[in-house]
């Protein structure tokens, strides 16, 4: 039973709400038939179309992705019924299973998402982990209509407004809550009132008094600052975008929320910060993660997706390697023993099926014995998953310094400050290096410097000539016109022989 203290907190709660909803309720009446009814949201965006406006790069690559996206929708084929109560604030889908392609990716398997936990989704590439979360946040399973969802496909589309703006457009959502509350209000059970309690808890938290504070608070985690905050959208890059788009799941804080790699664009500030601000999630989130100090640090459950299945485990990602292990182990010696058991009736029959009639009759025993336990059904063996190898070849022995940096500055152009000023330093052949800085900082201008692309005739780049680097870039190549190299500046780069095999 509730405290008294806790009844009279939510009599309060039920109190303001109603106080709220009055005096809004004549603003609201014209705004009801321009509300899209819908509560599954993708990104919180909405696309407005003008047939006589010329579509620019960015807006038809938005239109192709949503094309691709739709196409993908009709390529899946999706099963399940929903095992709860229509009210419930939990998930569960039995018998649920998805076909995309025609190739099953899960079969008949249980979806089970409980309030206020936190679900990692693990599984090896191609499993189907995206495209669960895509059937999740397109509604393509009986989930309940009060439930709204928020799936994080891609950044913010290019627009006038500001970052601040973008997230602070949530009256649609307030409004969906407000006519949420009014409907509960007249319900006595216990999970309606339990509903209740959430949605004013939400309405608090989106009011028009500290909205704008809190959608400030959120921008500035993720790496805003006052200045960026007031930036045009189309002003940013795709991974700023991005990340304008997590603000707004973080500020609308859905009942269900979809994350797929949402720490691709960040840097390591700003995924401490994500870590910090997910870990304390009240409701349901999804996510998908290769980091496993981030999954650490927010999940409060695992789904594994294995052989069509969905797996559950308790706890976080150290927790679900170590039951997993355990349970491997188990099955392991489960089979060994029944293996066991099966050769030695199996040689009993064989030796003494036609022999004496009390050794017959030992024999007829073990073999229905063995026909129980074949139809009882055996435990599998344990089979390895796919795993990638790489192997980096000897480069035979060189003299330090490998590289050798000495008074190079950089910068973009000449109306642009230095990034770099008077750097100095040695990296040997032992040296294992990590670069951490915020976006926008030159980590991945450093390594372009280091490796040649960004030099210039204002700066000496010295290699052997039987010397060889490499780069690698995660984003498609962009080679950046008008940067400038000063010197006096020089980048050596130690000697490695042609003949070592690459691979």
């Amino acid at each position: 039973m509730p405290s008294d203290a806790k009844k009279r907190e939510q009599q309060r709660k039920k109190d303001a709400a109603k106080a709220r909803q009055a005096g809004k309720k004549t603003a609201t009446k014209g705004e009801d038939s321009q509300i899209n009814s819908t509560n599954s949201v993708t990104n919180g965006s909405s696309t407005q179309t003008n047939g006589t406006k010329e579509l620019s790069q960015e807006e038809a690559l938005c239109l192709k992705l949503e094309m691709d996206a739709r196409l993908n929708a009709e390529a899946r084929a999706c099963t399940g019924s929903s095992a709860v109560h229509p009210k419930s604030r939990d998930i569960k889908i039995s018998n649920f299973s998805i076909t995309f392609h025609g190739s099953e990716m899960l079969q008949d398997a249980l979806l089970e998402l409980n309030c206020g936990r936190r679900y990692g989704l693990l599984g090896l590439n191609g499993s189907g982990k995206s495209t669960l979360l895509a059937v999740l946040g397109n509604r393509e399973v009986p989930i309940p209509d009060h439930i709204d969802i928020f799936h994080l496909t891609r950044e913010m589309p290019a627009s006038e407004k500001s970052a601040l703006q973008c997230v602070m457009e949530v009256d649609e959502e307030r409004v969906r809550l407000e006519k949420m509350a009014e409907q509960l209000a007249s319900c006595e059970d216990d999970e309606s009132q339990e509903q209740l309690m959430d949605i004013y808890e939400r309405l608090e938290d989106i009011s028009a008094d500290t909205a704008e504070a809190r959608a400030a608070n959120i921008l500035h985690g993720l790496g805003f600052t006052k200045d960026m905050q007031n930036k045009k959208t189309k002003d940013f890059s795709g991974g700023w975008r991005m990340r304008i788009a997590l603000a707004r799941a973080l500020y609308v804080k859905p009942h269900l929320l979809l994350l797929d790699e949402p720490t691709n664009h960040l840097d390591l500030d700003a995924c401490v910060w994500l870590e910090e601000e997910l870990k304390h999630y009240k409701r349901i989130l999804v996510l998908i993660s290769h980091s496993q100090d981030f999954l650490n640090g927010v999940c409060t459950n695992i789904i594994h997706i294995n052989k069509k299945r969905l797996k559950y485990y308790t706890g976080n990602y150290d927790a679900f390697v170590k039951t997993r292990m355990e349970l491997l182990e188990n099955q392991m010696k489960q089979y060994n023993w029944e293996q066991d058991q099966i050769n030695h009736m199996k040689n009993y029959i064989a030796r003494f099926g036609h022999g004496s009639a009390k050794l017959a009759r030992q024999a007829q025993s073990k073999e229905k014995t063995l026909a129980k336990m074949v139809a009882g059904g055996l435990t599998e063996k344990v089979t390895g998953e796919k795993t990638v190898t790489f192997y980096f070849p000897s480069c035979g022995t060189i003299p330090p310094p490998v590289i050798m940096v000495q008074n190079v500055s950089f910068r973009y152009n000449e109306s642009t400050p230095w990034i770099y000023r008077n750097l100095e330093f040695g990296i040997d052949l032992d040296t294992r290096l990590a670069l951490v800085g915020p976006n926008g900082a030159g980590k991945s201008t450093l390594l372009k410097l280091l490796y040649g692309d960004e030099m210039n005739n204002k700066a000496v780049y010295h290699q052997h000539r039987n010397a060889m680097n490499n780069f690698s870039n995660s984003f498609p190549a962009d080679k950046c016109k008008d940067r400038t190299a000063a010197g006096p500046g020089q980048i050596a780069v130690g000697q490695r022989n042609r003949n070592s095999k690459q691979k």
